[in-house]
């Protein structure tokens, strides 16, 4: 049972960080940009963003601002994305 909770925490945290760099996107935001407003390199928030490195909830919060989204709101849409994959 706990592995299978890990695992979809996992997925969960994947499909939100995916969510993040899409909103990014959306919005116009280089990674540059949101490094220097984070106080961050740009390969470091690139390898977040990509998925190569994991991020904090922290920073994950921090550049949610940064882009001007609610960081909830990405969590639901992940959520969102998560509950379509299991159907």
């Amino acid at each position: 049972m706990m592995t299978l909770l890990k695992d979809s925490g996992l997925a969960l945290s994947r499909l939100a960080v995916e969510e993040l760099d899409r909103m990014a996107a959306y919005q116009g935001e280089s990674k540059k940009a949101i490094a220097d407003a984070i106080g961050m390199g740009r390969p470091t928030v690139s390898a977040k963003l990509n998925g190569h490195k994991r991020i904090t909830l922290d920073e994950f919060i921090d550049i949610a601002h940064v882009i001007g989204v609610n960081p909830v709101k990405v969590l639901e849409k992940a959520l969102a994305s998560k509950e379509g994959e299991e159907r």
